[in-house]
């Protein structure tokens, strides 16, 4: 169950930070870090075969600072996703919440404490949030993740970056258990997309919240930016096009249905044979329900029309 912080003692909240060639963020993103307010915090690092010197300095810092844990590498994990998943792996697993760090952000000193309140008070599993981007010029903008959540929306779309997730014991364990089964299907290519499937599919509760707890950095070196502007957009349609998206909703609803309750295993079994199929009666069924797969509105739209052009 979500944690009770009625007790006064401060929340202890691991961080699992994934770098590679991330040098010259990481001192910011980890001061922001162990700043945290309101918490008892501690930092899981694994570094990824990087070559700029990542993986010493981490050892430099985490010589004087006992808050900060470097996991061995058992070699390179490809991308920054696999860095994650291994991560979860290799965590303790009594800690009563547990965070996603990326290495080049800069979080609000109280992101932790007022997800963990939050979790406690709604009596959720997982807290994500708006993130406010910024660009080496000093623009910053909203970007803005919490539309309502609709039925479907975890087929096609994360919470937001998985930079602002504060997760409960028990969805880490979830996912744990999930990454160790010899046969589970493979994750997708985002980390922040796995943990929302299984939350979601598994009948709990996740919060994405109006504030912003992230200062998200954008730069040449971003696997995943803010997804904003003409050329984001454009990038997005080609990965339509190329069928990249619905193969992850395949995905996505097979993880969903690996562990969906009794409630929603019957509505998933029927989106997994529509996101399947490719013949006209399908494809106006997913337009039916296009208004269930994105939270944006104007995504709903978006979504229903690719499909209905058969484009999606």
């Amino acid at each position: 169950m979500p944690a009770d912080l009625t007790s006064g003692v401060l929340p202890r909240v691991a961080v699992l930070l994934a770098t590679h060639n991330g040098r010259r963020w990481l001192p910011e993103q980890l001061d922001s870090v162990l700043n945290q307010e309101g918490v008892e915090v501690e930092i899981f690092a694994r570094d990824d075969a990087s070559t700029d010197g990542t993986a010493e300095w981490l050892a430099e810092r985490a010589a004087t600072e006992p808050r900060l844990t470097v996991i061995p590498s058992d070699g390179a994990s490809g991308s920054a996703a696999a860095n994650f998943y291994r991560l979860v792996q290799l965590v303790p697993a009594d800690r009563e919440f547990y965070a996603f760090c990326d290495q080049d952000d800069i979080w609000v000193p109280t992101k932790l404490t007022s997800h963990a309140r939050l979790s406690a008070a709604l009596g959720v599993d997982a807290v994500s949030s708006n993130v406010t981007s910024f660009t080496a010029d000093g623009t910053q903008s909203l970007v803005r993740k919490d539309f309502p959540q609709r039925r479907f929306d975890y087929l096609l779309e994360s919470p937001g970056p998985g930079s602002t997730f504060l997760m409960s014991n028990r969805l880490m364990a979830l996912a744990r258990d999930y990454l160790n089964s010899p046969d589970g299907i493979t994750p997708p290519q985002y980390h922040d997309w796995l943990l929302y499937v299984l939350a979601r599919a598994h009948g709990w509760t996740w919060h994405i919240d109006a504030v912003p707890t992230v200062e998200y950095r954008q730069h040449d070196a971003n696997v995943m930016g803010a997804n904003v502007g003409t050329r984001s957009a454009l990038s997005r349609l080609s990965l339509v096009r190329e069928q990249w998206h619905r193969g992850q909703a395949r995905q996505l609803v097979r993880i969903a249905l690996s562990v969906a309750d009794d409630e929603h295993r019957a509505e998933l079994l029927r989106m997994r044979e529509l996101v399947d199929e490719r013949n006209l009666r399908a494809r106006f069924a997913l337009v039916r329900r296009a208004s269930q797969l994105r939270r944006r509105p104007r995504d709903q739209w978006i979504i229903a029309l690719l499909i209905g052009a058969g484009v999606w």
